[in-house]
């Protein structure tokens, strides 16, 4: 599958900076986005015709809480951006994600050699997971990060492979067999990308259906903190999206609407086991 392209420029980001953010942080933020080729809302761009409605991007220090699920629900999402420094602004990586979200490009970054894999039968979804737990480790990440990578690109490719597709009548062709299910149709493949550089791993499913919303994000937000809880719903299975957030440094995400869903998970190379307090970003692009 190919990037689905960007359907419309857009104004630019309306910023929303946490109080707590010390000034220079904020001044690292403009120059930072603008080399991922991100602009900002600047109030002199109402004249002309229709515009696409304006885009809020909070600024925050990455501690995701209950209180963030709320404006997953705006329309459009409000995308959360992490510092993860209490001196530093948001980071190169991020901001180019940013970019790459809102311009529907692919999300793995195009400067890293990529693997790419399509799926369609289940017992590959196994053996993409060993694959990213390999990589992990050739790439000298720690056994820890290889295990979470594993069971982040798990989680991911099942999602797009059974939950994803739907049948003419928008009725789910696999979710609720998933017991049965050995292979889907070859038009129901989903397609893999796999990259590492020396911090983090980038895992990116791709489904062309495009019916993923914000509502699974906002719920596994509303509970962010409490006890695990694995999504079950719809006949789902594995880590479940909670745990899934809580494993990745960053989460991208980019639908169009009945065309395709996009989804990247950068998992950090480090040896920490808990990481769902550490910062990370939120990016849900919805066009």
């Amino acid at each position: 599958m190919r990037p689905a392209p960007h359907l419309e420029a857009t104004r630019g980001l309306l910023l929303i900076a946490d109080p707590s953010l010390a000034p220079t942080v904020l001044e690292q933020v403009a120059p930072t986005l603008a080399a991922g080729g991100v602009s900002l809302y600047s109030g002199e761009e109402e004249a002309g015709g229709p515009r696409a409605p304006l885009r809020r991007l909070v600024l925050f220090d990455g501690r995701l809480t209950p209180a963030h699920a709320e404006l997953l629900t705006r329309e459009p999402p409000v995308l959360l951006l992490a510092t993860r420094e209490p001196q530093s602004g948001p980071t190169q990586w991020e901001a180019r994600l940013l970019g790459a979200v809102l311009r529907g490009e692919s999300l793995v970054p195009g400067s890293l050699s990529v693997a790419r894999q399509r799926l369609k039968r289940l017992k590959d979804v196994q053996h993409a997971a060993d694959a990213a737990s390999l990589i992990v480790q050739e790439a000298g990440g720690s056994k820890t990060a290889a295990q979470l990578a594993a069971d982040v690109l798990h989680e991911l490719a099942v999602n797009a492979l059974l939950d994803a597709p739907v049948d003419g009548e928008g009725q789910p062709k696999y979710a609720h067999r998933r017991t049965e299910i050995q292979d889907v149709a070859p038009e129901d493949a989903c397609e893999l990308a796999l990259a590492v550089d020396g911090a983090r791993i980038y895992l990116e499913a791709v489904d062309r259906f495009g019916r993923l919303t914000t509502g699974p994000f906002a719920k596994a937000l509303a509970s962010y903190g409490g006890r695990v809880q694995v999504n079950s719903e719809g006949g789902g299975a594995g880590l479940g999206l909670r745990r899934m957030i809580e494993h990745s440094d960053a989460i991208a995400v980019r639908v169009v609407r009945g065309r395709e869903s996009r989804v990247l998970c950068a998992v950090d190379l480090g040896d920490a086991r808990r990481r769902a307090a550490l910062p990370k970003s939120l990016l849900f692009c919805m066009e």
